[in-house]
């Protein structure tokens, strides 16, 4: 009996696991890059980083991502 409660509550967390991954995947919206004239043009992420970069006029905020590859996240708008 203590093996089939073990197994269900194993189930019951995969389920929910699962079910939280789907619901990202499904209602996750990526951030959009702003369609006003100072985004528009190239996508090089090194041009993100001319005014997003540290010590820039609009550096990245502390809880962002230290990664370089701006639109595997972001997409235009």
């Amino acid at each position: 009996m203590e093996g089939s409660v073990r197994v269900a509550a194993f189930l019951v967390l995969a389920a929910a696991v699962l079910g939280g991954i789907v619901y990202y995947t499904l209602t996750h919206q990526r951030p959009l890059i702003p369609a006003d004239a100072d985004h528009v043009g190239s996508r090089d992420p090194a041009q993100c980083l001319g005014c997003h970069g540290p010590g820039r006029k609009r550096p990245r905020g502390p809880n962002h991502p230290l990664n370089d590859q701006c639109f595997n996240c972001h997409e235009r708008a």
